[in-house]
């Protein structure tokens, strides 16, 4: 397959190239203008060996990454993330989002998170069983939160509870 690694600086471009294929073309992110590298770089900082960044590179070319964000910036949630999964568009349905999930929930439990959420919109149906597959509860629909493409989306939430630590 390929090799994950935690994200480089120096992957950002990439990082910021697969995200954009995901603005312009699908429901994946309810961003609506495709970013630039300097917009992200805000981003790229906010994240540290607890709230890590994770890239798939195969042959010396990213083809995708995945996230663990703050949910919140208040103190009390400092043991719940956010997972993000982007995945390049020709590498899609070659089980690199199932690799970058598995990578992204080992690291969430060694860093002692108590929780995973993750926010899908209700279309996308390949995140959704990406989910499903990794034993994420649902726990909720947002009705009509976004308007992308001309029309209103869903947003499904789901959440995975991590083993307690010692």
């Amino acid at each position: 397959m390929g090799g994950i690694r935690r994200a480089l600086r120096g992957d950002l471009p990439g990082i910021v190239a697969i995200y954009n294929q995901a603005v312009v073309a699908t429901v994946a992110t309810f961003d609506l203008e495709p970013k630039t590298v300097e917009e992200r770089e805000p981003w790229f900082s906010e994240h540290d060996e607890r709230f890590a960044i994770f890239v798939m590179e195969r042959e010396g070319r990213l083809c995708g990454w995945s996230a663990l964000s703050r949910w919140s910036e208040r103190p009390a949630y400092a043991d719940t993330s956010e997972i993000s999964l982007y995945v390049d568009e020709g590498q899609r349905r070659r089980g690199i989002g199932s690799a970058l999930m598995r990578e992204a929930i080992e690291h969430a439990k060694q860093a002692h998170f108590h929780t995973i959420l993750s926010r899908v919109a209700a279309e996308n149906a390949a995140s959704l069983r990406l989910h499903e597959r990794f034993c994420f509860t649902f726990i909720g629909t947002m009705r009509e939160v976004g308007f992308k493409f001309g029309r209103y989306l869903d947003v499904c939430l789901f959440q995975l509870m991590l083993p307690d630590r010692d």
